[in-house]
């Protein structure tokens, strides 16, 4: 008899020693395996870094869901523990505190058994070479013209380097004056470039302290070419829309272009209502007409002998049309449902996704009160309750779908449906 009433007894015991197992936080095994990366591994004295642990069981399969890790920094901070999702991934977000130096992130197991570490640089490192720009403007002058070099000297954390630090340039046509110029308080220190009687290419490279040489190249020509810029305001039209495209001519030396000079201007998407505009005060302007068809148009302009500069418009896809049907024109003076599908098309006749569709009837509750998107063949439904109630001394009552076209205007399609 004892037996008998000992034996169920350990059975609830270990019932209950298993329910308090699953509830408890998942612990990784021995021989767990963890990796830490920081993205990005160098960033400013106030920058952040996302931290990512990617723990791995003894067999390679993912750690349990839930499974804690503890993290730590010798400088910054960071969250004191995270848990791992179902692919034994989890993140933090490592922030500096204004202190330089390398910042070790430390990984480890709730038990402390198996620890990971990474490194970030926060602000400059030792020995970080300085990353340097120069440019060059005009980019094309005439001989015995002259340029502007600029140079751009940043610290590897995007910062301006020290004021005072020299520039070493050197040209390999022509003549600068300096050719040892001081950086600023904002980290850029200019020069002049003097071209030479004969024309060619000057490479100008330019160096600050330890960093690598940068160059930039200046043409010196007799006939130099005229600059071209082009713009389309807005860059993002719909089908049938109009946008406005402005160029400005340079010749080599900043000035404008000779006021009536022409600009020859091709698109591959749409009409222009002048492919030939001249210039006043150095601008020309003319008309895209994006036309039915969606995608990207690339507009590109040519003044004299200059290179050909392209933009981009994007002309996308809007309704034209919208056709409201429902799954029955009647409904009985006891109330019901119906089901209203809206049918969205684009101006050649074909089925537009995503567009945004609004329902409204003069009685009933539509089960979406709120915008709709068409599917993949441009159909948005939706469901309509009346009660007995709402449809009492009525004989009919109307519902509407609208949606809107590209230029915002509403387009609407209206059907009726009978009480009887």
């Amino acid at each position: 008899m004892t037996y008998r009433i000992v034996a169920p007894l350990l059975f609830i015991f270990a019932a209950l020693t298993l329910v308090g197992c699953d509830k408890a936080t998942p612990v990784a095994p021995d021989g767990t395996a963890l990796v830490v990366s920081a993205n990005p591994s160098q960033i400013s004295l106030t920058g952040t870094s996302t931290i990512t642990i990617v723990g791995r069981r003894p067999d390679g399969n993912p750690l349990n869901p839930g499974t804690e890790i503890r993290l730590s920094s010798d400088i910054g901070t960071i969250d004191s523990i995270v848990a791992v999702d179902r692919t034994g991934t989890a993140t933090a977000t490592f922030h500096a505190d204004g202190r330089s130096g390398p910042a070790k992130i430390t990984a480890a197991t709730g038990t402390g058994t198996v620890m990971a570490n990474t490194t970030i640089q926060v602000g400059v490192g030792t020995g970080s070479k300085p990353l340097v720009s120069v440019s060059v403007t005009p980019s094309t002058v005439a001989p015995g013209g002259t340029a502007t070099v600029t140079v751009v000297a940043r610290n590897s954390d995007g910062t301006p380097v020290a004021q005072g630090q020299t520039v070493t340039l050197t040209t390999s046509q022509g003549t600068l004056r300096p050719t040892s110029p001081t950086i600023g308080a904002n980290g850029t220190a200019t020069a002049t470039l003097t071209a030479g009687s004969r024309e060619g290419t000057a490479t100008i490279t330019a160096i600050v302290g330890s960093s690598d040489a940068a160059t930039t190249t200046v043409t010196i020509s007799f006939a130099p070419k005229p600059t071209l810029i082009i713009s389309v305001s807005p860059n993002n039209v719909a089908v049938n829309g109009t946008a406005t495209v402005t160029v400005i001519a340079r010749n080599s030396d900043g000035s404008p272009v000779a006021d009536g000079t022409a600009v020859t201007l091709t698109t591959n998407l749409g009409t222009l209502t002048n492919s030939r505009p001249t210039t006043q005060g150095g601008l020309a302007t003319t008309t895209l007409q994006a036309g039915s068809q969606p995608g990207t148009a690339t507009i590109t302009g040519i003044v004299g002998t200059s290179d050909a500069v392209t933009t981009t418009v994007t002309i996308r896809d809007a309704a034209a049309a919208i056709n409201l049907q429902a799954d029955s024109q009647t409904i009985p003076p006891s109330g019901g449902t119906i089901n209203f599908s809206a049918f969205v098309t684009n101006s050649q006749g074909q089925p537009l996704q995503g567009a945004a569709v609004t329902f409204s009837s003069e009685v009933g509750t539509f089960a979406s009160t709120g915008v709709v998107f068409t599917d993949t063949n441009g159909v948005a439904t939706n469901k309509l309750t009346v009660t007995q109630a709402q449809l009492a001394g009525r004989t009919s009552f109307k519902v509407t779908a609208r949606t809107a076209r590209g230029d915002g205007q509403l387009l609407e399609s209206t059907t009726t449906i009978t009480v009887q």
